[in-house]
């Protein structure tokens, strides 16, 4: 299959600048897991009743979105609080930064 291109959001450059390196470094590694499918069913599932997937590294969950060729890393947050952030993503705002940026 094709190489897919990862896009960070910028709230998620902020959740990454934020981490401690050795954790930022670590996900960072796992994040090029998903530039060529298919993915590690061990790290990588889909969130029931969303559109979106998570992806495992240490305490830390990245949310992100496939998108065609494209994979669109929205937050990475600490695991406590995946189900409420997930739940505060506005697919909307979502479409319209894709769009301004010339990526939708």
């Amino acid at each position: 299959m094709d190489r897919r291109t990862l896009l960070y959001a910028p709230r998620a450059q902020r959740d990454i600048e934020g981490l401690e390196q050795r954790d930022a470094l670590r996900i960072l590694d796992d994040l090029k897991l998903l530039e060529e499918p298919p993915w590690q069913s061990m790290k990588v599932k889909k969130l029931r009743g969303h559109e979106f997937w998570e992806i495992k590294s240490g305490n830390f969950r990245t949310i992100f979105w496939p998108h065609g060729n494209k994979v669109v890393i929205l937050r990475i947050v600490n695991r406590r609080d995946l189900g409420q952030t997930i739940e505060r993503i506005d697919v909307r705002i979502l479409l319209r930064w894709l769009e301004a940026e010339g990526l939708r």
